[in-house]
């Protein structure tokens, strides 16, 4: 038995200019940085269950071999009173024992641990503290574990970037100066497929690596083989997006927790969380699966991470059956031990999108999730690109169904469909004919996806064949032209116009499926206009029915396009996707027969070295 430091208590992520403090601490009082420590403000109630700081005993009970726990603290200045906390599954707040911890004003520093004995129904163990008429000063605070053993974790984090320097360079600078120097057998390897990164930026435990632009699955290929390239250099390799704002802390748990954990989730996948760019505290995935209708998916609903409810409900969720069966870690930030790649091989050369899933999926990967550890990302409707949803999707989600026998309960051809006739409803015909070229594309064959120059090229034709948004002043100047909009004005527009919905009664439901938002059997002009948001996903049938013109519009972006319906396009998207539908079924044999003998090579070393040598020969032409 020994113990290990396992998480430090933080008040703040130091990188980020707009901190949501009640991630880190709740109460009435303020806390603020002096040097290397941090004070606390005089008269004041601070609350520690929170996501950074209260400790997630019941996963860690279940994870790791963790047998009991303590919380040390050391403070001077002002007199101060400690309280033991926890959370239970119906807990909302932070349960705090009568019982208090006291402690005398002293200008030198005092230590102190304090046990806490977790009950059987115990979440979260948390504290407060309550001072009094003198600040407080912090030092080193921490939650200490006693574990059977601790592993030597060394791990290899792997970030692919293209052209977004000011992300990637804020992610070295924090891991720079909050991570390697206590961390110093870890190692970054910053995989630089725009080539654009000064090499300088890099240092004893950070790799600059120019590398063609292969995408998202050949940047991690990348990355993973370096991190294997010598034989036990690295335990774990961690995958990071590089448009995210990271807390070092949380790297720092993610080794830990790794160091520690039982024989049966020696093998299993950290899935980091995704919290919201501009809603700090709102985590909007952490794991995800592949739905039954073939949808990628968040396992749980967006919970708050400022709130002790959302933080217990974070860690008792249990999924479904059908979630972990087809469940997966998305490559924001997932932590692989080196065993399993070098058991199940690399990515698939899908470019972007999927190729995280498909991995998960492949290595039949437990996944372990947990408080505090993951990142900052953009949420997915703020970038929106049909391009990615429509055409890279499409296209992936069937080469690695017939490649390596990806998520085999998801019905994709369904997805497809629904998708094709989603756009059709909201006269989105260049999205639609997105869907068709991905499909078509798949039918190409594996060699399409073996072409590391076809493959950045067929992104940029989605990229530009996709609908294309307008700032809003161009919106309103191209809608002056259309009889339809001649009272539209984008300026007055409320949040409530774009997003609001009535009910459909059951004989609307029924037309508007039959005719395709009349474009089908009973073909009609249309009238008017509506505005709808520009997400793909949303179906605002009933704002859309009987409509000749749509205005679209990316609140978050302020951007937005106009549609015009258009029965004849309609009619040739209608025919080409009968068409490919006929091909696909006559070939299915053959089509299953050559993806899957490239599906056997395209994970190995040999392949993604040529495939790599082949990129940058291609692009230095």
């Amino acid at each position: 038995m020994g113990k290990i430091k396992f998480a430090n208590i933080i008040f703040e992520n130091s990188l980020q200019e707009d901190r949501h403090s009640r991630l880190f601490y709740r109460g009435s009082g303020q806390a603020w940085k002096d040097g290397e420590t941090y004070l606390l403000s005089a008269n004041s109630f601070f609350d520690f269950t929170t996501y950074f700081n209260s400790l997630s005993v019941a996963k860690l009970r279940l994870y790791t071999t963790a047998s009991s726990f303590s919380l040390h603290l050391e403070l001077r200045g002002g007199k101060c009173e400690i309280q033991k906390g926890r959370a239970g599954n119906f807990s909302h707040n932070g349960e705090f024992e009568k019982e208090e911890v006291s402690v005398p004003s002293s200008q030198e520093w005092q230590s102190f641990s304090i046990p806490f004995i977790p009950k059987e129904s115990d979440v979260l163990l948390s504290f407060a503290l309550k001072t009094h008429e003198e600040k407080v000063e912090v030092g080193q605070c921490y939650w200490e574990l006693e574990v059977e053993g601790k592993e030597d974790t060394r791990l290899a984090i792997v970030s692919t970037t293209f052209k977004k320097e000011a992300y990637i360079q804020k992610t070295i600078k924090a891991l720079k100066e909050d991570f390697f120097k206590d961390f110093g057998n870890c190692h970054l390897f910053v995989i630089d497929n725009g080539r654009s990164l000064d090499p300088s930026l890099g240092d004893e435990n950070i790799s600059i690596i120019a590398n063609p632009n292969v995408g998202g699955s050949g940047g991690f290929a990348r990355g993973m083989l370096e991190a294997t390239k010598k034989e036990g250099e690295f335990t774990h390799v961690l995958l990071m997006d590089d448009d995210v704002e990271i807390c070092p802390e949380s790297v720092k748990r993610t080794v830990r927790l790794l160091s520690i954990l039982k024989p049966e989730w020696k093998k299993a996948f950290v899935a980091g969380a995704m919290l919201n760019f501009d809603n700090q505290n709102l985590q909007m995935e952490d794991a995800g699966f592949m739905t039954k209708r073939g949808r990628f998916a968040p396992q749980k609903p967006v919970l708050g991470m400022d709130e002790v409810e959302g933080l217990v409900r974070n860690e008792t969720f249990e999924p479904l059956e059908e979630m972990k069966k087809q469940g997966y870690a998305s490559w924001w930030y997932c932590a692989i031990p080196v065993e399993e790649v070098e058991r199940v091989g690399l990515p698939l050369p899908l470019f972007l999108r999927g190729d995280d899933a498909e991995y998960s999926l492949r290595a039949g990967a437990k996944i372990i999730t947990m408080n505090s550890i993951g990142l900052w990302h953009m949420a997915f409707q703020v970038k929106y690109s049909a391009a990615v949803e429509r055409y890279q999707v499409v296209r992936n989600v069937f080469a690695a169904r017939f490649s390596t026998g990806f998520a085999p309960d998801s019905d994709f051809l369904f997805d497809m469909k629904n998708s094709i006739r989603l756009e059709l409803k909201k006269f989105g015909y260049d999205n639609a004919s997105l869907v068709l070229d991905g499909f078509e594309d798949f039918l190409k064959g594996p060699r399409f996806l073996s072409n590391p120059l076809r493959a950045q090229e067929a992104f940029k034709r989605a990229n530009k064949a996709q609908e294309q948004m307008v700032d809003f002043s161009t919106l309103q100047a191209r809608a002056s032209d259309i009889p339809e909009l001649q009272d539209f004005d984008v300026f007055s527009l409320s949040y409530q116009d774009i997003y609001f919905r009535r009910e459909r009664m059951l004989p609307e439901r029924i037309f508007d499926f039959a005719s395709q938002n009349g474009q089908r059997f009973v073909k009609t002009r249309g009238e008017g206009y509506a505005v709808i948001p520009a997400e793909g996903w949303d179906y605002p049938a009933s704002e859309i029915r009987g409509k000749r013109v749509l205005v679209l519009i990316d609140w978050f972006n302020q951007k937005g396009c106009i549609r015009t319906k258009d029965r004849e396009r309609f009619d040739q998207i209608s025919r080409r996707y009968e068409r490919d539908m006929r091909y696909f079924k006559t070939h299915i044999f053959h089509l299953k027969s050559i993806w899957a003998s490239a599906g056997m090579a395209f994970t190995t070393e040999r392949f993604w070295e040529g495939y790599l040598r082949r990129a940058k020969a291609l692009m230095e032409e």
